[in-house]
C-alpha cells in the first residue's frame, strides 16, 4: 500500500522565492514570474533529529528554476530563505 501523499508547505517569500517542503524532500523555487531581484538566494531546512541541509543559488531577475535541496533524513520542519 502506498504511503498517502503528503501536502506542500512553503516556507517565507524573499523577492517571490521560497522554500517548499513535504515530509522529508524539499526545493527552492520562485513564484510566477520568478525571482524580483538578481541575486544570492540561501534556503536552509530546519531537520528533525538529524544535521539540517542548505543550498544557495544565484538567481536572474524573472528565474524560474526549481532547485532540489538534500533530503532530510526524518522529516522537514521548516524551510527559511535569506536574499544576499
Amino acid at each position: 500500500m502506498a504511503a498517502p501523499a503528503m501536502a506542500a508547505t512553503i516556507g517565507n517569500k524573499v523577492h517571490n522565492c521560497y522554500g517548499i517542503y513535504w515530509n522529508t524532500d524539499w526545493n527552492q523555487e520562485c513564484g510566477s514570474g520568478g525571482a524580483s531581484e538578481t541575486g544570492s538566494y540561501e534556503s536552509e531546512a530546519d531537520c528533525s533529529w538529524s544535521g539540517d541541509q542548505s543550498l544557495e543559488k544565484h538567481r536572474n531577475a524573472g528565474s524560474t528554476a526549481s532547485y532540489d535541496g538534500d533530503d532530510c533524513l526524518n522529516s522537514v520542519w521548516v524551510v527559511v530563505t535569506r536574499y544576499r
